[in-house]
């Protein structure tokens, strides 16, 4: 009896995790515990150039919503050329799509609360990107060395840019910020060098060390009023850097901010000039 029992059981916990996963269409959707929801990952088999991934699917007579991305859920699939994300997208896991080179244009929907840490990682190909505006924070390295990416609008949700989050995305020529920013991390925006100018809006207050090191595009730097910390060579090798305006003197300014810029003489602070004072290991 022992034994039949302890079958019964074995043979229930196994169909019990049988059915929290499944395949349709190529692709596999592990069911969220407790939820008639389902997270989406790539399957076996090569995928098509163009990927639809479905708001809703059905098994067993049950349909769920398909609100996550797995971790590494088409980890280097580059074979994906198009992407289209479900409209009740909640997460995107990380290293979701880390070095999907094939990937040009990317819409994410609004309802995308998180994305994970290298989720884009090295997406070579992304040339444009809009950003879910209920997104609190991009992590770190999230679009690390997407090197064809032109130009990128940050949503008023987000309040932090972890650090190298855009590290090496040399074609970015324009970041359009919008009020909310709190904090801009250490090589955020590290040699992204087609960047050219920065105007910080006022709820941005601290600037880590190397945020924009080695912008060498980088001519003009406008702080918004409430700046309170810029960080060490926070625009350290911003070769082509001429003009900085910090509105405030209470900020503190950590070492050498403006190291290897020697095209920057002076720079407005408070509505003081302050003259730069270089050596020879500056020119």
């Amino acid at each position: 009896m022992k034994r039949l029992l302890l079958f019964l059981c074995f043979m229930m916990s196994l169909s019990f995790v049988m059915a929290q996963s499944f395949s349709l269409n190529g692709l596999k959707y592990n069911v969220i515990e407790g939820k008639n929801e389902v997270s989406v990952s790539a399957g076996e088999g090569k995928l098509i150039g163009n990927l639809v991934i479905p708001t809703e699917v059905s098994f067993e007579g049950k349909n769920y919503l398909v609100t996550r991305i797995a971790d590494k859920g088409f980890y280097m699939r580059g074979e994906i050329k198009e992407l289209t994300l479900p409209n009740c997208l909640v997460y995107i896991g990380e290293k979701a799509f880390y070095m999907c080179n094939g990937i040009v244009d990317l819409m994410m929907p609004h309802s995308v609360l998180s994305i994970g840490e290298e989720a884009f990682f090295m997406c070579k190909n992304l040339t444009t990107l809009s950003l879910s505006n209920s997104l609190q924070m991009i992590k770190e390295r999230t679009f690390w060395n997407c090197s064809s990416l032109s130009k990128i609008k940050i949503p008023s949700g987000v309040k932090r840019i972890e650090r190298e989050a855009f590290f090496a995305c040399s074609a970015l020529g324009s970041v359009e910020f919008a009020e909310g920013i709190e904090s801009v991390g250490r090589l955020a925006f590290g040699s992204c060098s087609s960047l050219m100018n920065l105007d910080m809006p006022i709820s941005l207050v601290i600037v880590e060390e190397q945020a924009f090191w080695n912008c060498s595009s980088l001519l003009s730097v406008k702080c918004g009023e409430y700046i309170d910390r810029i960080g060490d060579s926070a625009f350290g090798q911003c070769t082509a850097l001429n003009k900085v305006e910090i509105p405030t003197k209470e900020v503190i300014m950590g070492k050498n901010v403006f190291e290897y810029c020697p095209n920057l003489v002076t720079y407005k602070k408070g509505g003081e000039t302050i003259k730069l004072i270089f050596t020879l290991e500056d020119i």
